[in-house]
């Protein structure tokens, strides 16, 4: 990433879109030492929107699972009784009838 001024971007604004346009660079702009923009071109803005998109419904998400209060557990003790009193063989790669229900 290319940090350049307020004063440079200003008068070297051509330059710096054709550095962006052709080599893909981000340009930084800043003032007084503190970043005031970024200069991206359209793939590099459209890859960032998608992943604060992805970011945005994940933390959505989060927030919607973890208010949630489950009323009954999802999985009563005797169906966890049942699952551990099966039979089961050595083999692990033999499937019981009860494990297609």
């Amino acid at each position: 990433m290319i940090s350049i001024s307020v004063g440079i971007a200003k008068n070297k604004l051509p330059y710096y879109l054709h550095l962006v346009e052709e080599k893909g660079e981000s340009i930084q702009v800043t003032r007084h030492g503190k970043t005031v923009a970024v200069i991206n071109n359209q793939e590099t803005s459209n890859a960032l929107d998608k992943k604060q998109l992805f970011m945005t419904s994940l933390k959505n998400w989060r927030k919607k699972f973890y208010s949630e209060k489950l009323s009954e557990p999802q999985i009563t003790n005797e169906e966890i009784d049942s699952i551990f009193a099966r039979k089961k063989d050595t083999d692990p790669f033999i499937r019981h009838p009860e494990d297609f229900e």
